[in-house]
């Protein structure tokens, strides 16, 4: 009876197996490419190339961007360093057609936008259903930047497949060797309003026309190599911060939000904002930089702790020059360091004063202001045989020295003859002339704010780019 009960249940288990498999192998004879990813066991694996039209049009899994009100950033390859090819509302739902194998990026389709498709940081997003469910994709790395051209026209970016095309941003001005001769571009310069005791920022063509302001309560002004940004720190009391803004001042939009945060200056491809700050309770400067996007205001250290240093420059070759104030030994440092690592840090020179260095277009060449006999004038330092020469020697103050885009010229503010003014000379200190009389001071103390944030002209900059 037990042997009789056995063999009945075995029967009723091998049918119940031979139905399952039969539907089964249907099922795959007949299934779409997408049903069969949905098919293969476990973490299911396709190329990029495989991502059709069939796949952007029949995947039903979808997600919400969550970013606080701010817009998401999307990429041509899952990296925070790949190029971003479209920016996502808050609240808005995407399509999700795949994941990478980490599980920290997935891919959606685009639609009006320069590429097919795009990679989205699944932190910012609300799944509608389990990511472990989306297969995973495997990416092509990115091919490497072409070399730059001769002029300022955007290019295009490297793409990844299944990325047709990346969004385009003005490209970097090429080296100063390619670059047109003569005096050419905008400077920007922050003023200081006597009357409504605050700054302000302005801009002024390089042959002195069209002086005008372009933003109020705001000082530090940094231009992008391409020209087509300012970034600036802000002093309105419920906006504070480091702002970046198309050059004209208009679509700002704020990346950090402490008034401690100063001295921006933008990386060669504009992505990022190098800066220093006091923001820290021992009120040091450290070195920190943010994105250049819009979405969210969250500043990054290099390394832990942050590196101490201000008055960063961001050099065309991807180094960032910064000083180092050594008050035990009554020194100041000119140091470089990498600018997407913090490392390679190296010291060039100590002297008894130095401020706002500016590297020539060549990155061999720094001007810098120092204080001597009295006053503040105008130097350079050649990284390469560490030779410093001189090259205002006047009563006035002379400062914040930068170079013209093709490194031809040198342009800095003093205080010569009793009114402010905006100057340019040779790089060897030659054919000195007045760009404009400025409107106003560039020292000058911001009313109702604390002592250790008013450091008038010391902790400002000016800005020379297309």
């Amino acid at each position: 009876m037990r042997t009789r009960f056995v063999m009945i249940l075995l029967f009723a288990w091998l049918t119940t197996v031979f139905f399952a498999l039969g539907a089964l192998a249907q099922d795959v004879a007949t299934a779409t490419p997408t049903q069969l990813l949905s098919l293969t066991p476990s973490t299911p694996t396709l190329t990029t190339s495989t991502l059709t039209t069939s796949t952007l049009t029949t995947s039903t899994i979808t997600a919400t961007v969550n970013t606080e009100g701010m817009r998401l950033r999307v990429r041509a390859a899952p990296s925070t360093t790949a190029p971003i090819v479209a920016r996502l509302a808050d609240g808005s739902t995407v399509i999700v057609l795949a994941r990478d194998a980490s599980g920290d990026w997935v891919l959606t389709p685009l639609t009006g936008a320069a590429a097919e498709s795009g990679w989205i940081a699944t932190a910012y997003l609300r799944m509608s259903t389990s990511i472990g469910a989306l297969p995973v994709a495997t990416v092509t790395p990115l091919s490497p930047p072409s070399p730059p051209t001769p002029t300022a026209t955007p290019g295009a970016l490297p793409t990844a497949t299944p990325v047709i095309a990346a969004a385009p941003i003005a490209t970097p001005p090429p080296p100063a060797s390619a670059l047109p001769s003569g005096l050419y571009g905008k400077l920007a310069v922050p003023i200081f309003d006597e009357d409504r005791k605050t700054y302000d920022v302005w801009l002024v063509n390089a042959d002195g026309s069209e002086l005008r302001r372009v933003v109020e309560e705001a000082s530090s002004p940094a231009l992008s190599y391409d020209g087509a940004l300012v970034a600036y720190r802000r002093w309105k009391v419920d906006d504070r911060g480091i702002v970046v803004a198309n050059a004209d001042g208009s679509n700002p939009w704020r990346i950090t939000d402490k008034l401690e945060d100063v001295l921006p200056s933008f990386a060669p491809d504009r992505t990022r904002v190098a800066f220093s700050t006091y923001r820290w309770g021992d009120r040091k400067n450290r070195l920190y930089y943010a994105w250049t996007d819009e979405q969210n205001r969250v500043a990054w250290e290099w390394g832990g702790g942050g590196i101490f240093g201000e008055d960063p420059f961001w050099m065309s070759d991807g180094r960032i020059l910064f000083r180092v104030t050594r008050p035990e030994r009554a020194v100041e440092e000119l140091w470089s360091m990498d600018g997407r690592t913090g490392e390679q840090r190296t010291l060039h020179y100590v002297t008894d004063s130095i401020r706002a260095p500016a590297a020539a277009p060549d990155n061999r060449t720094v001007a810098y202001m120092a204080f001597a006999a009295g006053n503040w004038d105008i130097y350079t330092f050649d990284l390469v045989d560490r030779s410093v020469t001189r090259l205002t020697d006047d009563p006035a103050e002379d400062g914040l020295p930068t170079f013209s885009p093709n490194g031809e010229f040198l342009a800095f503010v003093s205080n010569r003859g009793g009114k402010w003014g905006l100057w340019r000379m040779r790089p060897d200190g030659s054919d000195l002339r007045l760009i404009v009389t400025l409107p106003g001071p560039v020292d000058g103390r911001v009313e109702f704010e604390p002592e250790y944030l008013n450091h008038g002209w010391l902790e400002e900059q000016i800005g020379w780019s297309w």
